[in-house]
C-alpha cells in the first residue's frame, strides 16, 4: 500500500511540476482569474478528451440545418448542413384536406457528401431504409424514433401510400388565381381561364400527373403540410471508401484538412502572442490602448467589433482578453480540433480500407508456391513501410514536451482525491506527512487549479491536520510565514488580496475541524489578528483582519444545534461552563503558551453548568437500583450533592478572581466598528458585540461603552449605519431605554443632533457641495431619538426638555437650501413627526405649547422671515385643524351611452388617479381632459358645450374636484369606489332633466359658533400672542421676501379675530393694531398692483380688508367718545384720501371683491373725527349729479358712484354712523338725490300705471336711478330722518318701480329700499296701504281680462261663478278622440286613422348560438332579439329614410327610435291590414335579418329559438340593452306576443300545426333514459317549451306543464354537473336554488303567457289554438299592452323575490299540481337511470 502512496504522490509531483512549467500555465492561471475560464485553447495539439467538440442531442427544425433539397410527386430530398447523428424525427401535420391522406411514410438516408442534392435523385441504391410508418387516417402527429441513432448527411422522405377516396373525382378544384370553385373536368376556370392543377405557390404544372401530392418545383403540397423536428446533435462522419477512387478521394481530403488545420494553428500562435501582450497590459495595471500592431491584429479577427463596443466601464484590456480567449480563440481551438478529429476518421478509414486490400491479396495468393509472397501495394507500403521503433521513440520524445495542460490538471485532481481517500488511514496519513505532502500542496496546489480543485486540498490539509500535532504546527507555521511575509510588504503589493486569499480560506476550514488541537489553530488565529489589527491599511483590514473576525465571531456564537435532540435547546443549555461575566485569562500569556492561561486551566477555573444535569443524568441511569433505596436515603444524597456543589462554585469562583472588563477610548474595537472602508469588518464586530451582550451584567457595560461612540456617528456617517442598527437591537425592550435616559444619552442625542444641523448650516453658507449622502447622521440620530420617545414614560418625562431642541432643529432644516438632500427632507419630516407627537395632549398642554411657540418666535431675529413662518403655521393649524385633501381617489370618466354615435373617442385610462396631471384641481379641468384625449378640439374652449355629470347631477365646472368627490359622490357611495364622472354634449337629447350644483355651500356662517370652533385662538391675547404678531407685521418691508410671513400671519389673524376676547385685545390702544395693519394694506395694494397676475383665492389684500372691517366693526360699537380715541390711531386725513385714490388702481378695479372691501372699510376710519367724515362727502360729492351722469358719464365716473354705494351701504346702524349719515343729510345729498326722482319720475295717475308708456321707459333707462335707489337703501338704513323724508317724496313712485323687471334690476332695487324704509313703523304703513290699492286694482283688471277672452271663446259666467258654453260652437269637438292602442312614433297615428297601413316595432337581433351547451364542437348558429318597443309605420321608415340622404338607413332609425341601435323592422298584422301587404312586410324582416345575421332561409324554428333567447334574458336577469343601448324588460315584454305572432303566421300558412303537436308529444313521452342526452340538443326542454305555448291551449298546457317543469329541473341539474355532452348523471344531489332559479323563471314566464297573457283567448270555430291565438294576437293591440305590465309585475315582486322551491311553487301556483313540494325534485331526479 506505501508503494501504491508513494507513486501516486510522485506522479501528483511529476504533473505538478508539468503544471509548473508547462508553456501555457501561467497565462493560463492569469486567464482563470479575468475571464470565464471553461477549457484550454492554446494547445498546440489538441486532446480530444480535454476538449470535447461534441454536443449533446438538441432538437432542432429541419429547415434550419437544410442546406438544399429536391422534390418528386411523392419525395423529397434534403441535404443536410454536414453529418448529423439523428435519434428521432417528430412530424407535425396540419392543414389536412380528406381528398388525400398519406397512409405510409418511408424515412431514408445516406453519408455522402454531394455537391448537390440533385445527385441522389432518382438513385435509389444510393440510399439506405431507416424507418417505415403507418399512419391512421387524419392522423396529425408522427413520432418516428430509431433504435440506433442513423448517421446522415442527406434525408429522403417518401409518402408511399395514401388513403382512397372515391369521391375526389367529383370534388371541385380551387382556382389559384381568383379562387372560384372550378370543375376537376376539364380543369380550366371559367373565370380567369387558369388551369386549376398548377401549384398554387410556384405556378408550375406536372403535365405527367395532373394532382399529385407534391410539386416537383417547390414541394409544395395543397393536402396538408408537413412540419419536420430532428433530435440530432453534429457528428464526424466520413464518406465509406470502397474503390480505389474513393481512396484518392480521401486522400485529398486529408491534405486539405491539413492545410486549414495549419492555417487554424498559426492563426491560434497569432492569438497567443496578442494574449501574452495583454496579460502583461492587466498585470501592469494599464488601460491605454493596444499598441499599433496589436490593434491591427485584433481588427483582423472576428469579435473585434463587439469587443469595441463592449461598454466602456470595464477595463478595455479586461475586455479584450475575455473576447481574444473565450471567442476567439476558442473558436479557432474547436475548428482545429474538429479538422483533426476528420483527420483521425478519414485516416482510420484509410487504414482499414488499405488492411482490406493486403488481406484480398493474402487469400488471393496460391499456398506452396514459391513466388507467394505477399505482395503490397505501393499505396499502402507508404503508409507501412517504416519502422515502428523510431517512430515510437519519436512520439514519446514529442509527448514529454507537448503534455496536454487539461490531462495534468484532471492527473493531479485524480491524485487529490486518492491521497484525501488514502488520509483517512491513520498509518497512511502519517506517512503522507513524512513525505512532505502538506508543503506541497501548500506550495503548489493551493493556488492552482479550479474553484473545486482548490477546495479539495483545502479538505486534504485539514484531514491532514485533523488530530495530529504534528502536521498541524507544520501547517500553521506555513500559513503564518506566508501571511506575515505578505503583511510586511503589503504596501509595495497591489496584490495583496490574491497574495494572502487563499491562505485565510484554508485557515477558516482548519478553524472548523472539531478536534483537540483547537486551540493551537485559534492562537495561530489570533496572532495574525492582533498583528493586522494595528495596521490601518483597507487591503490589510479586508483581507486579513475581517477573516479572522469571523472565524472568532464562530467561535463566541456557534452555530445553532441541528440535531434532532439539542435542536430545541439554547446555547446556554449545552456549554459545559457556567459563564461569567469577569475576565481570568491574559491573551499575551495564553498566545505564549503559558499553561497557566490554557483552555484547561481556564475551564477549572470555572463552575460547571452540567453538575445537576449529571446528577439527573446518573439518576436516570441508575433508576433501577434507586428504587431499592428508601426515600430518607435519596434525600440525603440530593441534599449533600447540591450543597457540596455550591460549596466547590464557590470556593473555585473565589481562588480565581477576576478583573472587570473595560473599555479604552482609542481601542481597536471602536476602530473596527465605524471602519469606512469596509462594511463586512463593521458587520462582523458587531455581531461579536451582540454576541457578548449574552451575559446582562456584561450588556450594560457594552451599552455604556456604545453610547459613548454616539459621538462617531457624525463623522463616520454611513458608515456608522451597522453600529446604530446595533445600538437600536440591544435597547429594543424598553427597561434599556429607561436605563440609558437616566444616564443622560437623550441630551447627548439632542447636542448631537445640534452640532449636525449648525454643521449643515455652516456648509449652508459656504459650501455648493452636492453630497448625497448629506444628513445621514442627522436623519440616523433623529431616529434613534424617536426610538426612545416611542416609550410613554421617557416621553411623557423628557418631552418639555426637548421640544425646545426638536423645534429649532426643524426650523433650521428648514431654511436649508443648497445643502439639502432627500436624507434631510427625511430628517425634517421626522422632526415634524416627533414635534406633533410631542405637542398633541391634553387642552392646558397645547395652550402651553401656543405659548412656547409664541416664545421661541421671539427668539429669531425681526429680519428673519422663515423661521417664524413654520411656527405660525403650527398654530393655524391648532386653533383650526382643516381637513387633509390630499388623499388619492379614483374617478371613471365615462361616455353617455345614449350619445355613444355622437361623441367620438373614449376615455382608455379608467380609473384615473386624482393626482393625475390634467386631472385638477377643477371640474373643468376634467372637462379639458376629455376633450384632449377624445380630440374634442371645438369644445376644448367652450366650457357650454359640453355638461359633467356626478350621481346624475349636472356639476359646475367651476367646482373644485375634491369638494364634488366628497361632498356629492361620498355621501352614496362607499370611500373606495371611483367616482364615475359622466360627459356628454349639452342640448343633443333635448333640454336637461337633472339638477344643477353651481355650490356646494354646506352651511351658513351664522350656524357656526365661532366662540367654540376657534376657542384655542383665546390663548393668543392670553400669551401677548398678538402683538408678536402685530410686531413681526410691522417688520415686513417689503414682499419679496416677507410675502410668506404675511400670507401666514394674515391666516393666523383672521382665526383670532373670529373670537371676541382677540377682538378686545386689538382695539387696545396700546396695540396699534389698526395703524400697523394699514401699512401692511399699502405695501400688499402696492405689491400686487406691481404684480399685475390674477390670483386664486383670496389676496392678500382682500384678506387684511377683512380682518381690518371686522376689527373696526368690534371698535365702532363702543360709544362715541371712546371710538374717537380709537380712531386717532386709524390713519389721519392723508391716510384716508390715499385709500380713496385706489379707486383709480388698476388692480382694485379689476378686483371687485377688493374694491368693495376698500369701500366698506373707509367708513369705519372715517367714524369718530369730523375732518375725516367731511373729507369723505366732499370726496364723492362731485361725483354725485345725477343729472350729469344721465347725460354724459366716464368710466371713472360710475366706479366712484358705484363705490359711494357701497360705502352708504356699509355704514353701520350704530351712534357712529348715524353721525356720519347726519353729515351727509345736512350736505344735501339725500335731498338732491329726491329731487332727481320727483323731476325725472312721469306723472302718477294711478298705483298701477303700465311702464309700457314712453315717458316710464324713459325713466328706468336713466343710468343713474340704479345707482339712486343703492345710494338710498344704504343711507335710510337705521336713519329716521332720512326714511321720512323718502317715504314723504317719492314712495308712489318707488312703489311702481318695484312692479317693474328690466335689465338694470330697477324693480329688485325698489323693493329693497322699501324693505329698508320699513324699519320706519309709520313709513311701513304708508307703504302697505300703497301695495293693497295697487293688488285691489289688479284684480279688477284681471276680472274683466278673463270676461273678454271668456266671450271671445263663446264662454260665460253664470251667477255662480261657473264657466258655461254660450252657443253649439264647442259640441263638435266631441267627436275627435284620441288614438288609442299602437301608434307610430312618425305621423302619431295608429290603426284608427290609418286602418290599413302596416305598423312595425324597431328591432336589433345579433348572431348567437342556438344553444351555447350543444354537444358539438361548432355550435349551431341563430339570433336573438330585443327591442326597445317604439312602433312606427313602414312607410313612414321608408319616406324618413329617403329624406335622410346622409345617413345609413339604420343609422336614421336610430333617432326615431329613442337614440337605440336597430337593424330589423318587425312588422305588425293590424286588424284591417291585407295580409299582402303584411307578407310583403315580413319578407323584407327575414331580408334584414339575413343580412345582419348571415342567417340564411330562417324557419319559424329560428324564430322560436330567438323567444327561447328572449325569454332566457328575463330569466337570467340579464341586460336588454347591453347591445343596443336602449330598451329594458318592459319593452321587451311588450315584444313578446309578436314574436310569437310572427312565428304562428308561418306556422299557420305552412301547415305545420299537427306536425309540431306530434313532435311535442313525442317529447313528452320520451323514455327517462333518453332525458339527458336530450339536455345538449338544441331542440331540447327549453325549445320545446316555447314551441309548447305556440301549440297548446290553456287545458292542454296546464295538463302536461308539470312534465315541461320536470324536464327543466333535469337540465339545469345535467349542466350544472357538466358543461359537455353526457348520457347520464352521476350527481342527483339536490343544488342549491341558486342553481335552479334561472329555469324556474323561465318556466314561470312560459307559464304566464298562456295563464295571464292570453287569458282571454279562446279557440272558437277556429281549427287549431295556434291560429286562434294569431288572431287573438292580431286584433288585442292594447289589450297585450295592459296584460304585460300585469305579466312584469308578477314575475318582479311575486317570482323573482323567491328563495326556495317551495316559495316559488307557491308563487306560481303548482301546489294543486305538486303534492309533496320538498321531494318533487329529489323525486324527479332520483328517477333518472
Amino acid at each position: 500500500m506505501k508503494q501504491y502512496v508513494e507513486k501516486a504522490l510522485a506522479l501528483m509531483r511529476i504533473e505538478n511540476k508539468t503544471l509548473a512549467n508547462h508553456p501555457n500555465g501561467s497565462i493560463y492561471n492569469t486567464l482563470q482569474g479575468l475571464v470565464d475560464f471553461d477549457g484550454y485553447y492554446l494547445e498546440h495539439d489538441p486532446c480530444l478528451v480535454c476538449n470535447n467538440p461534441e454536443v449533446p442531442f438538441t432538437n432542432v427544425k429541419l429547415s434550419s440545418i437544410k442546406v438544399d433539397s429536391r422534390f418528386t410527386t411523392t419525395t423529397q430530398i434534403v441535404k443536410l448542413a454536414g453529418s448529423q447523428t439523428i435519434s428521432k424525427i417528430f412530424v407535425k401535420i396540419g392543414d389536412i384536406k380528406r381528398t388525400k391522406m398519406v397512409r405510409m411514410l418511408y424515412v431514408y438516408y445516406n453519408n455522402r457528401q454531394v455537391q448537390a442534392v440533385v445527385e441522389l435523385k432518382n438513385k435509389l441504391g444510393l440510399w439506405h431504409k431507416a424507418k417505415k410508418v403507418v399512419l391512421s387516417a387524419g392522423q396529425t402527429e408522427v413520432k418516428i424514433e430509431f433504435p440506433l441513432p442513423i448517421v446522415a448527411c442527406n434525408l429522403m422522405i417518401e409518402y408511399a401510400d395514401f388513403y382512397d377516396n372515391l369521391q375526389a373525382s367529383a370534388e371541385t378544384l380551387q382556382c389559384p388565381r381568383c379562387s372560384a370553385s372550378v370543375p376537376a373536368n376539364p380543369g380550366v376556370c371559367g373565370n380567369c381561364g387558369e388551369n386549376v392543377f398548377q401549384c398554387h405557390k410556384c405556378r408550375a404544372i406536372n403535365y405527367d400527373e395532373k394532382d399529385p401530392f407534391l410539386c416537383n418545383a417547390c414541394g409544395f403540397c395543397k393536402y396538408a403540410k408537413f412540419d419536420f423536428t430532428l433530435t440530432t446533435k453534429p457528428c464526424c462522419a466520413v464518406d465509406p471508401i470502397e474503390n480505389d477512387e474513393d481512396r484518392k478521394k480521401a486522400v485529398t481530403t486529408i491534405n486539405t484538412l491539413l492545410e486549414r488545420a495549419d492555417h487554424q494553428y498559426k492563426q491560434l500562435q497569432l492569438y497567443k502572442s496578442s494574449l501574452e501582450t495583454l496579460v502583461v497590459k492587466v498585470s501592469d495595471h494599464s488601460v491605454e490602448k493596444l499598441e499599433d500592431s496589436a490593434s491591427t491584429a485584433a481588427a483582423g479577427t472576428p469579435g473585434a467589433a463587439a469587443a469595441t463596443a463592449t461598454s466602456s466601464a470595464i477595463n478595455k484590456t479586461i475586455q479584450q482578453l475575455a473576447q481574444k480567449y473565450c471567442g476567439d480563440c476558442r473558436t479557432a481551438f474547436e475548428d482545429l480540433g474538429k479538422i483533426i478529429q476528420k483527420v483521425l476518421a478519414s485516416r482510420k478509414e484509410l487504414i482499414d480500407y488499405d488492411r482490406q486490400q493486403q488481406d484480398a491479396a493474402q487469400v488471393a495468393t496460391i499456398p506452396g508456391s514459391a513466388l507467394s509472397t505477399p505482395v503490397i501495394s505501393p499505396k499502402a507500403s507508404e503508409i507501412f513501410a517504416p519502422a515502428k521503433e523510431p517512430e515510437v521513440h519519436q512520439s514519446k520524445a514529442k509527448e514529454k514536451r507537448s503534455h496536454c495542460y487539461g490531462c495534468a490538471s484532471a492527473t493531479v485532481e485524480h491524485c487529490i482525491t486518492l491521497l484525501r481517500a488514502m488520509a483517512t488511514n491513520l498509518v497512511l496519513k502519517n506517512f503522507l506527512c513524512g513525505q512532505g505532502l502538506i508543503k506541497e500542496l501548500v506550495d503548489y496546489n493551493l493556488r492552482r487549479g479550479a474553484p473545486s480543485l482548490r477546495a479539495e486540498v483545502r479538505h486534504l490539509l485539514c484531514l491532514m491536520s485533523s488530530n495530529n500535532q504534528t502536521a498541524t504546527e507544520e501547517l500553521c507555521k506555513l500559513l503564518t510565514q506566508n501571511i506575515t511575509m505578505a503583511i510586511q510588504g503589503y504596501l509595495s503589493n497591489p496584490d495583496f488580496a490574491s497574495a494572502v486569499r487563499h491562505e485565510m480560506f484554508l485557515l477558516s476550514n482548519l478553524l472548523q475541524l472539531e478536534d483537540h488541537l483547537w486551540e493551537q489553530r485559534i492562537r495561530c488565529v489570533m496572532r495574525l489578528f492582533m498583528e493586522s489589527v494595528h495596521l490601518e491599511s483597507p487591503a490589510v483590514i479586508e483581507c486579513i483582519s475581517l477573516p479572522c473576525l469571523r472565524i472568532l465571531q464562530h467561535i463566541i456564537k456557534p452555530a445553532a444545534p441541528t440535531s434532532k435532540k439539542n435542536k430545541d435547546k439554547p446555547l446556554d443549555a449545552l456549554c459545559t461552563i457556567k459563564p461569567s461575566s469577569e475576565l481570568h485569562v491574559n491573551l499575551y500569556a495564553w498566545l505564549n503558551g503559558d499553561a497557566s492561561a490554557s483552555f484547561q486551566a481556564w475551564k477549572q477555573s470555572m463552575p460547571s453548568s452540567k453538575s445537576s444535569d449529571g446528577t439527573a443524568r446518573k439518576k436516570k441511569d441508575d433508576k433501577p437500583r434507586e428504587r431499592e433505596l428508601e426515600k430518607r436515603v435519596i434525600r440525603v444524597r440530593y441534599l449533600m450533592e447540591k450543597y457540596g456543589t455550591k460549596w466547590r462554585n464557590k470556593v473555585v469562583s473565589s481562588s480565581s478572581r477576576g478583573v472587570p472588563l473595560k473599555f479604552m477610548d482609542k481601542t481597536w474595537l471602536r476602530k473596527s466598528m465605524f471602519s469606512a472602508s469596509s462594511a463586512a469588518i463593521r458587520v462582523t464586530e458587531c455581531n461579536i458585540i451582540e454576541a457578548l451582550c449574552i451575559v446582562p451584567s456584561r450588556k450594560q457595560d457594552l451599552l455604556d461603552m456604545l453610547s459613548n461612540c454616539l459621538d462617531e456617528v457624525g463623522y463616520s456617517g454611513e458608515a456608522s449605519a451597522e453600529f446604530l442598527s446595533l445600538f437600536k437591537r440591544l435597547i429594543s425592550n424598553g427597561h434599556w431605554k429607561c436605563y440609558l435616559s437616566l444616564k443622560g444619552v437623550l441630551g447627548k442625542i439632542a447636542s448631537l443632533i445640534n452640532n449636525e444641523i449648525e454643521e449643515l448650516c455652516s456648509l449652508e453658507e459656504t459650501s455648493l457641495g452636492s453630497d448625497l449622502s448629506q444628513g445621514y447622521a442627522l436623519k440616523a440620530l433623529t431616529d434613534l431619538l424617536a426610538s426612545f420617545l416611542e416609550v410613554d414614560n421617557i416621553k411623557q418625562h423628557y418631552k418639555s426638555r426637548l421640544v425646545g431642541s426638536v423645534l429649532n432643529g426643524y426650523l433650521s432644516l428648514r431654511k436649508l437650501v443648497i445643502q439639502r438632500s432627500k436624507m434631510i427632507d427625511d430628517t425634517q419630516d421626522k422632526l415634524l413627526e416627533l414635534l406633533e407627537e410631542m405637542t398633541t395632549g391634553t387642552e392646558s398642554e397645547t395652550k402651553e405649547f401656543m405659548s412656547v411657540c409664541v416664545d421661541t418666535v421671539n427668539k429669531y431675529p425681526l429680519n428673519d422671515f422663515i423661521s417664524p413662518v413654520f411656527i405660525f403655521e403650527r398654530l393655524c393649524s391648532i386653533i383650526y385643524p382643516e381637513a387633509n385633501d390630499a388623499a388619492e381617489f379614483f374617478m371613471s370618466l365615462e361616455k353617455e351611452p345614449q350619445q355613444e354615435d355622437f361623441l367620438q373617442g373614449r376615455m382608455l385610462g379608467n380609473p384615473y388617479s386624482s393626482n393625475e396631471p390634467g386631472l385638477g384641481p377643477l371640474m373643468r379641468d376634467i372637462k379639458n381632459k376629455i376633450c384632449q384625449d377624445c380630440e374634442l378640439v371645438a369644445l376644448l374652449e367652450d366650457d357650454t358645450g359640453m355638461e359633467l355629470l356626478v350621481c346624475n347631477k349636472i356639476i359646475s365646472l367651476d367646482l373644485a374636484v375634491r369638494d364634488v368627490h366628497r361632498k356629492i359622490w361620498l355621501p352614496e357611495h362607499s370611500e373606495g369606489e371611483p367616482m364615475r364622472i359622466v360627459y356628454r354634449m349639452r342640448g343633443l337629447l333635448g333640454d336637461a332633466t337633472e339638477d344643477m350644483i353651481n355650490t356646494l355651500e354646506t352651511g351658513k356662517d351664522e350656524d357656526i359658533d365661532s366662540e367654540v370652533v376657534y376657542k384655542m385662538a383665546n390663548v393668543m391675547s392670553q400669551c401677548s400672542g398678538l402683538k408678536v404678531m402685530l410686531y413681526r407685521l410691522a417688520a415686513i418691508r417689503n414682499l419679496v421676501t416677507g410675502k410668506q410671513l404675511m400670507t401666514v400671519l394674515l391666516k393666523l389673524f383672521g382665526y383670532c379675530v373670529k373670537v371676541k376676547a382677540n377682538r378686545q385685545e386689538l382695539i387696545k390702544l396700546e396695540m396699534n393694531s389698526i395703524t400697523i395693519m394699514l401699512g401692511a394694506l399699502n405695501l400688499a395694494l402696492l405689491a400686487e398692483q406691481e404684480s399685475g397676475t390674477s390670483t386664486k383665492g383670496q389676496t392678500l389684500t382682500e384678506q387684511l380688508l377683512q380682518i381690518m372691517e371686522t376689527i373696526l366693526m368690534e371698535a365702532s360699537s363702543q360709544p362715541p367718545e371712546m371710538y374717537k380715541e380709537f380712531s386717532k390711531l386709524c390713519g389721519d386725513k392723508d391716510q384716508l384720501m390715499m385709500l380713496l385714490d385706489r379707486i383709480n388702481s388698476p388692480f382694485v378695479r379689476a378686483n371687485g371683491n377688493v374694491l368693495q372691501a376698500l369701500m366698506r372699510l373707509i367708513p369705519f376710519l372715517a367714524f369718530g373725527d369730523q375732518e375725516k367724515m367731511l373729507a369723505l362727502v366732499n370726496h364723492f360729492r362731485p361725483y354725485l349729479d345725477f343729472n350729469r351722469y344721465d347725460f354724459d358719464h366716464t368710466q371713472d365716473e360710475q366706479v366712484h358712484l358705484d363705490c359711494f354705494c357701497v360705502i352708504a351701504q356699509g355704514i353701520e346702524k350704530n351712534a357712529n354712523g348715524k353721525k356720519l349719515k347726519d353729515l351727509i343729510s345736512e350736505h344735501s345729498i339725500v335731498k338732491d338725490t329726491l329731487d332727481y326722482v320727483e323731476m325725472h319720475a312721469p306723472v302718477m295717475k294711478s298705483y298701477q300705471q303700465g311702464s309700457d308708456s314712453d315717458s316710464w321707459k324713459d325713466f328706468i333707462s336713466k343710468p343713474s336711478l340704479p345707482y339712486v335707489l343703492r345710494m338710498l337703501t344704504g343711507l335710510c338704513r337705521g336713519h329716521d330722518s332720512t326714511q321720512v323724508l323718502i317715504g314723504e317724496r317719492v314712495l308712489p313712485i318707488l312703489h311702481n318701480l318695484e312692479q317693474i323687471s328690466s335689465d338694470e334690476h330697477v324693480g329688485s332695487l325698489s323693493e329693497n329700499l322699501l324693505e329698508a324704509l320699513k324699519e320706519n313703523p309709520q313709513v311701513a304703513q304708508k307703504i302697505e296701504g300703497v301695495r293693497q290699492q295697487t293688488k285691489a286694482e289688479k284684480k279688477r283688471l284681471a276680472m274683466a281680462m278673463r270676461e273678454k277672452q271668456l266671450d271671445q271663446l263663446g264662454m260665460m259666467t253664470n251667477e255662480k261663478g261657473q264657466v258655461t258654453v254660450k252657443g253649439m260652437a264647442l259640441k263638435h269637438m266631441e267627436d275627435l278622440k284620441d288614438e288609442t292602442g299602437l301608434a307610430c312614433c312618425i305621423c302619431r297615428e295608429g290603426y284608427r286613422y290609418q286602418p290599413v297601413k302596416v305598423l312595425g316595432i324597431y328591432t336589433f337581433t345579433k348572431r348567437v348560438n342556438v344553444d351555447d351547451f350543444e354537444a358539438k364542437p361548432r355550435k349551431t348558429q341563430g339570433y336573438s332579439t330585443v327591442s326597445h318597443f317604439n312602433i312606427v309605420h313602414v312607410d313612414c321608415h321608408l319616406a324618413a329614410v329617403r329624406h335622410a340622404r346622409g345617413r345609413e338607413e339604420w343609422e336614421s332609425a336610430a333617432l326615431q327610435n329613442g337614440n337605440t341601435k336597430c337593424n330589423g323592422l318587425l312588422p305588425l298584422w293590424g286588424p284591417e291590414v291585407p295580409e299582402s301587404a303584411y307578407a310583403s312586410c315580413l319578407a323584407r324582416h327575414n331580408t334584414y335579418l339575413q343580412d345582419c345575421t348571415g342567417v340564411r332561409d330562417a324557419t319559424y324554428s329560428y324564430t322560436i329559438h330567438d323567444l327561447k333567447h328572449l325569454m332566457l334574458k328575463f330569466a337570467f336577469e340579464k341586460s336588454f340593452s347591453e347591445d343596443s343601448g336602449g330598451g329594458g324588460r318592459e319593452s321587451n315584454m311588450q315584444l313578446l306576443p309578436y314574436v310569437m305572432h310572427m312565428a304562428l303566421y308561418v306556422i299557420n300558412t305552412t301547415r305545420s300545426v299537427a306536425r309540431e303537436e306530434k313532435n311535442l308529444t313525442n317529447f313528452l313521452k320520451s323514455p327517462v333514459d333518453k332525458w339527458v342526452e336530450n339536455c345538449y340538443e338544441i331542440e331540447g326542454p327549453l325549445y320545446w317549451t316555447a314551441m309548447a305555448v305556440h301549440i297548446f291551449d290553456h287545458n292542454t298546457w296546464k295538463l302536461h306543464r308539470l312534465s315541461f317543469l320536470k324536464r327543466l329541473l333535469v337540465l339545469c341539474q345535467v349542466r350544472s354537473v357538466s358543461t359537455d355532452g353526457i348520457t347520464s348523471l352521476s350527481d342527483k344531489s339536490v343544488k342549491d336554488y341558486s342553481v335552479y332559479k334561472p329555469y324556474l323563471m323561465f318556466f314561470a314566464l312560459a307559464d304566464s303567457l298562456p295563464n295571464i297573457f292570453f287569458k282571454k283567448c279562446s279557440r272558437g270555430s277556429e281549427a287549431s289554438w295556434a291560429a286562434a291565438l294569431a288572431i287573438y294576437i292580431r286584433n288585442n293591440d292594447q289589450s297585450l299592452q295592459e296584460q304585460a305590465k300585469h305579466v312584469l309585475s308578477a314575475f318582479e315582486e311575486e317570482l323573482m323575490p323567491c328563495e326556495s322551491l317551495s316559495e316559488f311553487y307557491d308563487a306560481a301556483g303548482l301546489l294543486e299540481d305538486i303534492s309533496e313540494p320538498d321531494k318533487f325534485i329529489s323525486d324527479v331526479l332520483s328517477s333518472l337511470a
